[in-house]
């Protein structure tokens, strides 16, 4: 397109669009970008020049006329429709979203971090407790056995079996 002239049929917007675009606000317009290429919706602001506010594409980002859907897209888009209340709302229906969302991740961080062995469960109970080191391998004082190991029972029996014999 860019190497020979642009037919004005391509780049001036269909009238009932550009209508339906000063019913939503009078200082909208859309305008043919000849760099890009493209239809853009501009926002003419008090002093200064035009700001642009979408580029009109197709889903690939080629060329397309301005239809039904960008009008949709800026009444989507126009958060002074909507009444304050409504407003509110949706901040507090967003803001109790978030917070859920933070319990949620608190609560697996928690349980991400108790998934460890009963030892290292132990260690971290003691320290959080202020009683020490607690389960240390330095200096540690092993409890003395109670009973017998199956190794002594065993030689235990086979000594009074010898002399029955």
């Amino acid at each position: 397109m860019s190497e020979h002239l642009i037919p004005s049929s391509i780049t001036v917007p269909d009238r009932v669009f550009v209508q339906r675009l000063k019913e939503i606000d009078p200082r909208l317009d859309c305008v043919f970008n000849t760099v890009s290429e493209r239809f853009t919706i501009t926002y003419r602001r008090a002093h200064g020049n035009p700001v642009a506010i979408i580029a009109i594409c197709d889903k690939n980002g080629g060329f397309r006329h301005p239809d039904a859907r960008d009008i949709k897209t800026l009444n989507d888009a126009d958060l002074h429709r909507v009444s304050a209340k409504e407003r509110f709302q949706r901040t507090a229906q967003y803001m109790e979203r978030h917070r859920e969302k933070k319990r949620r991740e608190a609560r697996e961080n928690m349980r991400d971090m108790t998934k460890d062995g009963k030892i290292q469960l132990a260690q971290r109970y003691t320290r959080l407790a202020g009683w020490g080191k607690g389960n240390s391998a330095f200096r540690r004082i092993d409890p003395p056995r109670r009973g017998k190991s199956t190794d002594e029972l065993q030689n235990a029996i086979e000594e009074n079996a010898q002399p029955a014999s």
